[in-house]
């Protein structure tokens, strides 16, 4: 077997979102738009709450777009995911502190970097991302699509490629916030360094 170099850590089984819990969180969105935005504004709230570092920096990360669409599409994933970790994991969720957070924005960017150094690599970090964490991260990567074909070559693409990122790095740092059924976290921050 080759090993190939990585910065991402694999997100352990018990923190995996099933592709039925994508189901249950699209299930109580999918009403009219303005109970939509309702149930996203309280959704954003909750995050707010729930995990204020996160949601303060998610929210820096919209407020830097000028695309409307973007600053929509990322605004509804980094509520829905969120959605997704607290309806799979209502009490095994902790809170990721700006620590934690810069951790993963860290590994992401460490990961990327290792793979556009290596020209026979043929996997995208979101591609890895993905491996962990399947269902989640074609739910994110089919609505990205979404935009694209809404935006029909309007929107921008630099901007749309920050805000999936970011939710990339959210999608990281919460995975590794939900607590193994025994009540511990995956390896410490030392373990990391």
């Amino acid at each position: 077997m080759i090993v190939r170099k990585a910065a991402l850590r694999p997100v352990p089984t018990y923190a995996v979102i099933e592709a039925h819990t994508i189901h249950v969180i699209e299930g109580s969105l999918d009403e009219d738009e303005d109970s939509l935005q309702d149930s996203l504004d309280q959704g954003f709230a909750e995050l707010d709450r729930r995990q204020p570092a996160l949601a303060e920096w998610l929210a820096d990360e919209l407020a830097r777009t000028q695309d409307e669409l973007v600053q929509s599409l990322g605004y509804f994933l980094a509520v829905t995911v969120y959605l997704a970790f607290r309806e799979a994991f209502p009490t095994r969720l902790r809170e990721v502190d700006p620590d934690a957070l810069q951790i993963a924005r860290e590994t992401l960017h460490a990961d990327e970097q290792i793979r556009a150094e290596d020209p026979s690599e043929i996997l995208d970090s979101d591609d890895v991302i993905a491996m962990s964490q399947p269902a989640l991260v074609a739910y994110v990567q089919h609505h990205v699509d979404e935009a694209l074909d809404q935006g029909e070559g309007d929107i921008d693409l630099d901007e749309l490629e920050r805000i999936y990122r970011a939710i990339l790095v959210q999608v990281i740092a919460l995975s590794h916030a939900v607590a193994s059924p025994t009540g511990e976290l995956g390896p410490t921050r030392e373990m990391l360094a």
